[in-house]
């Protein structure tokens, strides 16, 4: 039985990935910024009115979960508003990086103490913040915070690597989601495809972006 951590539960994709940890008998708690009739039933260590945002909240919730070890956490939570070149909001911009890479940021440094060697750390990321890839612009903030989220998963690949700590950043694909409008594909899908990915990780592998089949994406 793994032990997971995921943040951003309450609906979505990070909903369907609780559902998926939970079906396979692993014991899963979650920070969230607010319940849900989904939720509560599904997560008996669920820490609510938690932004990851902030910074004071995040270790109280840590404080309150305890010492038990983490096998994975998963920074799932996000947002998403869409901009371009001529209806670009500085402040929207602003909390999407606040959210998307400050947030993974403050969540791994709060539960770094419960991470061990074979530990796996997935930050939810896009290929929308791949600089490489960009072939069509717009989403301006929301492209920028996830381009410093991947740059956050690079530096901790580095960094909790040293202590066999396995970090990546994953583009789970167009999830059929209320920010995707529901087009795409199915949460629950894209969770199992998502869980089977990480069940496999190795060392190796910390430091890359990879889709959810485990296939690598351009930087």
């Amino acid at each position: 039985m793994a032990r997971v951590l995921i943040t951003g539960a309450e609906s979505g994709l990070g909903l369907a990935l609780l559902r998926a940890y939970t079906d396979a008998g692993d014991s899963v708690s979650v920070l969230c910024r607010r319940t849900s009739s989904e939720l509560t039933p599904l997560a008996p260590d669920m820490h609510a009115d938690v932004d990851v945002t902030n910074t004071a909240a995040v270790y109280r919730a840590a404080a309150a979960m305890g010492d038990a070890p983490i096998d994975v956490l998963i920074n799932n939570a996000g947002i998403m508003i869409e901009d371009d070149i001529d209806r670009l909001d500085i402040a929207a911009a602003r909390l999407q990086f606040e959210v998307n890479a400050l947030g993974p940021l403050n969540v791994a440094l709060a539960f770094r103490r419960r991470l061990h060697i074979g530990s796996r750390v997935i930050n939810i990321s896009s290929r929308l913040g791949s600089i490489s890839d960009n072939e069509s612009g717009d989403d301006y903030g929301y492209r920028m915070s996830k381009a410093a989220q991947n740059m956050l998963t690079s530096n901790l690949a580095i960094e909790l690597g040293k202590e066999g700590i396995c970090v990546v950043a994953m583009h789970p694909g167009i999830v059929a989601t209320e920010m995707t409008g529901n087009q795409g594909t199915p949460a629950d899908e894209v969770a199992g495809d998502l869980k089977r990915t990480i069940g496999g990780l190795e060392m190796a592998r910390s430091g890359s972006f990879l889709d959810r089949f485990g296939e690598e994406i351009p930087w």
